[in-house]
């Protein structure tokens, strides 16, 4: 691992060079307020009866949203899309891995989360801390592969980047056990060391055998080979739509491994850029994974209203979900078509989502209303929304609910009264507005 620590680097900005926002300098919410002063009164009346035994555990779909503000985790029942519960575990995510190792059939039991400096392994049954893996680097941005067993992790890359730095340092692709079976879980199996070049984020198609990681610096994608662990191809990004880079920095692969969707920033690197970053959408013809070849590249100018941050793909690979957080919307793309079809209103500003696990309906954490909102993909609207926490942010799948204990609901009922308990762990991003670093 580079031995430049993520404690030595400034604080996060955003894309567009907003600094953090303090979820509470408004003051707390009287309605939230109330609320958990409710749940404050009724947890602490049972915490001397509840007991930490699990049981037997019922297997039921789940979604998972972490919330910035509070370091809480929002526990959702996917069948009735309800609010379950709020537990504290003094961590978050803005991106956790969630593509695979999610679906109804999947027994896979961990969350992996991005945090500042590394990543850590959450048992969704008791939501305590099973690994951890310090990469020295502020991002860090995790994919589980299909089979399950091991996750690739692009450190370092941030659009926050100085875009000519006197001494650039190294960035790395780790490649990571997340096999709970073996003895050698959590523990870094593998690392690329790619020089200056950003690697944003890691996604992989459906047989496991590549990875694909945009590199924001070096303006190309990366295909990454698992075994062995190296890269196989380099593909420049291509020409930008106007001045600047393309600065390609975030991509999902379809489920069928044909199509990749990049999200460009289009602009120049920095925290305050000579020149903003416009965003744009590439699609990619994966098919022939060490030969990718974009296809299309959807701009303003083609009906993209704000720059795409993250983006999901839909089961049946026609339909892309771009996260637009300053049209506060998810922006619905034709992707056969290469056409924007719609925006659907979430009511906020979002920058991620999670698909549930039979894959139906996609969840999107709404940072400034905090809720989720629920897509459902066969009727293209948005069917529900769900209370959540302070600054909800990222989202996985699963099919375990948690068993927590008192203590969690206690300390997750404190933290949103804005009360400040534990260590309050950050991910990279800041708690509102934050993207790729």
């Amino acid at each position: 691992m580079t031995d430049q620590r993520a404690d030595d680097r400034p604080a996060a900005e955003s894309s567009v060079g907003v600094r953090p926002v303090d979820p509470f300098a408004e003051g707390v919410d009287r309605r939230r307020l109330l609320a958990s002063s409710a749940t404050v009164g009724a947890t602490v009346s049972l915490s001397g009866c509840l007991s930490d035994s699990a049981g037997e555990r019922e297997r039921v779909p789940t979604v998972f949203a972490f919330n910035n503000g509070d370091r809480t985790v929002s526990v959702i029942d996917a069948e009735a899309d309800e609010h379950l519960e709020t537990a504290f575990i003094d961590t978050t995510a803005s991106f956790p891995a969630n593509q695979y190792g999610t679906s109804a059939d999947s027994e896979y039991d961990v969350c992996w989360l991005n945090v500042d400096g590394g990543i850590r392994a959450v048992d969704q049954h008791t939501l305590e801390e099973v690994a951890a893996v310090e990469t020295g680097y502020g991002p860090n941005y995790p994919n589980l592969t299909p089979g399950e067993d091991q996750l690739v992790v692009a450190a370092g890359g941030t659009t926050t980047l100085d875009p000519d730095p006197d001494e650039p340092e190294t960035h790395s692709i780790v490649r990571v056990d997340a096999d709970r079976s073996n003895d050698e879980f959590g523990t870094v199996t593998g690392e690329i060391e790619t020089e200056y070049t950003g690697p944003c984020d890691a996604t992989l198609g459906p047989d496991g055998e590549y990875a694909f990681v945009p590199e924001i610096a070096n303006e190309t994608l990366a295909v990454v080979s698992l075994d062995p662990f190296e890269i196989v191809a380099r593909i420049d990004a291509g020409e930008p739509v106007g001045e600047g880079k393309v600065l390609p920095f975030m991509a999902t692969a379809s489920f069928d491994g044909d199509r990749l969707l990049v999200e460009n920033g289009e602009g120049e690197l920095g925290p305050d850029p000579d020149i903003p970053r416009e965003g744009s959408e590439s699609i990619w013809d994966v098919s022939d994974p060490e030969e990718p070849v974009e296809r299309e590249r959807i701009t303003r100018d083609d009906g993209l209203s704000a720059a795409p941050i993250t983006s999901e793909i839909g089961p049946d690979g026609e339909t892309g979900y771009l996260f637009t957080p300053d049209a506060e919307a998810v922006t619905v793309l034709d992707v056969e078509d290469a056409t924007v079809e719609r925006e659907l209103d979430v009511g906020g500003r979002s920058i991620s989502g999670a698909w549930g696990p039979n894959r139906e309906k996609l969840y999107v954490p709404v940072q400034t209303a905090n809720h989720v909102a629920v897509i459902d993909h066969v009727d293209g609207e948005v069917v529900a929304t769900i209370e959540a926490g302070e600054s909800p942010t990222g989202a996985v799948a699963g099919m375990t609910r948690p068993d927590t204990d008192a203590t969690r609901r206690l300390l997750g009922s404190l933290s949103a009264l804005g009360i400040e308990v534990g260590d309050r762990e950050m991910t990279h991003c800041p708690p509102d507005n934050c993207y790729c670093g």
